[in-house]
């Protein structure tokens, strides 16, 4: 069985929360976020706007809509998408028709050409991970009671602006990410 959380800092009618971090390694977060950087093994989204890491290969059949996935693309946009990238920058209302499988975490209009900010993702086994993910599914889906995560894949978007935006306005935008928890039950 696998689950699906995601985690987004959000304020009021839609804006991200800002947080003030520095790129360094590893790259400091909040709390409640799951490491992220190329100091914990990320890999960095080319630069873009409107585009995606493409294909990415994942190890885990993973089960989403109506299909099990064997890979996956994390877009510039906030979305991990599978079965295709996703250029589009306008969000559209759930649920979505046809071939567009999305994990949404901020669906906005995100630039990375336009500043420092970059899109951190990983495929991860490790072991202080899968504790924390299959805790916070626990917690979350109350039912699961006994869930044990055994593969995690985190997607981060750092000090990322949005279309027309600048180094200047990396913190309007700010830090979000998603989570897919997998577990085999």
């Amino acid at each position: 069985m696998l689950l699906l959380q995601l985690r987004a800092t959000l304020l009021a009618l839609g804006a991200l929360l800002s947080t003030s971090v520095t790129v360094a390694a590893p790259l400091p977060a909040p709390t409640h976020f799951y490491p992220y950087g190329t100091a914990v093994g990320d890999r960095i989204a080319p630069v873009n706007d409107d585009g995606s890491t493409g294909d990415v290969p994942i190890s885990v059949k993973f089960p989403y809509v109506d299909e099990e996935h064997e890979s996956l693309y994390v877009n510039t946009n906030g979305v991990i998408s599978f079965l295709e990238e996703v250029s589009q920058f306008t969000p559209d209302a759930f649920p979505l028709d046809g071939n567009r499988r999305l994990i949404a975490a901020f669906w906005g209009d995100v630039d990375t050409t336009r500043n420092s900010g970059r899109v951190y993702y990983r495929e991860t086994r490790d072991s202080d991970i899968l504790r924390r993910a299959s805790r916070e599914v626990r917690q979350a889906f109350v039912r699961f009671t006994r869930f044990s995560a055994t593969w995690v894949f985190i997607a981060s978007w750092h000090r990322v602006t949005y279309y027309g935006g600048s180094s200047s306005t990396s913190v309007s935008v700010g830090l979000y990410e998603a989570i897919a928890v997998g577990s085999v039950q």
